[in-house]
């Protein structure tokens, strides 16, 4: 639909979006994730991740310019003013950043919310070079992110995705590959490893499911999940560090995550770029646990 462009306040930035990625968490907000906790405009505007040109600032921005080629995570209060259009409004406080010399934009709109919780759980795992670890869900955005990531530090990756994201998944570094759907990845993991692997990062899991994958860990190893389905006392009972992972996008960690870029320890996993008539297929495909790296949101295309 047509609405007005958006009007901004004297600490924000209105951006030309160029690219606009699409994270899971898009198709939650449009389900009321964030309903009763923050405030909301409609109609909703979906998409938290963008990359595009500056094209105006308010009075007491001082760190970026008009013209500037910027990317981030976009989201703020009021939510509503998101991403899949052709402008959207940013707080300057958001995690927001110039783009590197050599990295497109279609990269850099894929790169923000997957790329900060991947760092965000490596970093709550803690893994040193040599250690294994297995990624349950690791043919996402995220997994993708964490596969690279985690393979640049030495780490031996157990990746669990369709054996249709095999060969990609070994490009990024993955050791293995188990496929969920034979049924017998669990017990693979179990005859690679049959002391136990030293992490795990769960990004699809429930409770139940985690607890499962869990079991494949040694006694003073750690789990990490994304879906908030751990048990934090239960981990500790059974002498496994880590627990659930929620993402506190920053201008620090996005920064440290273009330093990943720049210095080529990560390549952008952009597997398609659509339309914006077809994000809302890509969103079913996602909430379906289909989705396959990363796609965006052309904005320049009709």
């Amino acid at each position: 639909m047509d609405i007005p462009v958006p009007t901004i306040g004297p600490r924000e930035l209105l951006v030309r979006v160029a690219f606009a990625g699409i994270n899971p968490l898009d198709w939650k907000i449009g389900e009321g994730f964030y309903d009763g906790s923050r405030p909301h405009v409609f109609p909703l505007v979906l998409g938290v991740d963008a990359a595009g040109t500056v094209e105006a600032v308010g009075s007491e921005v001082t760190g970026i310019q008009i013209g500037e080629r910027v990317f981030g995570h976009f989201l703020h209060n009021p939510v509503g003013t998101g991403t899949y259009a052709d402008h959207t409004p940013v707080p300057e406080g958001n995690a927001i950043g110039r783009i590197p010399e050599g990295l497109k934009m279609e990269e850099a709109a894929a790169l923000p919310t997957a790329g900060m919780t991947a760092l965000a759980c490596l970093d709550v795992l803690a893994l040193a070079p040599g250690a294994s670890l297995v990624i349950v869900g690791a043919s996402g955005g995220v997994g993708s992110y964490a596969t690279e990531l985690a393979a640049a530090r030495g780490v031996k990756v157990i990746a669990v995705a369709r054996s249709a994201s095999a060969a990609r998944l070994r490009s990024l570094g993955a050791q293995e590959v188990l496929d969920p759907s034979e049924g017998k990845a669990m017990a693979d993991v179990s005859q690679i490893h049959p002391g136990g692997v030293d992490g795990l990062l769960d990004l699809m899991s429930d409770a139940a499911g985690f607890t499962r994958w869990t079991a494949t860990v040694h006694r003073g190893g750690t789990s990490a999940i994304t879906t908030h389905s751990a048990d934090t006392e239960a981990l500790k009972r059974i002498g496994i560090r880590g627990g659930n992972v929620d993402l506190e996008p920053t201008a620090t960690l996005l920064g440290r995550l273009t330093r990943e870029v720049v210095e080529h320890h990560l390549k952008v996993p952009v597997e398609r770029r659509v339309r914006l008539a077809e994000a809302p297929l890509v969103l079913t495909e996602l909430k379906a646990g289909r989705g396959s790296g990363k796609t965006v949101v052309d904005l320049g295309r009709p």
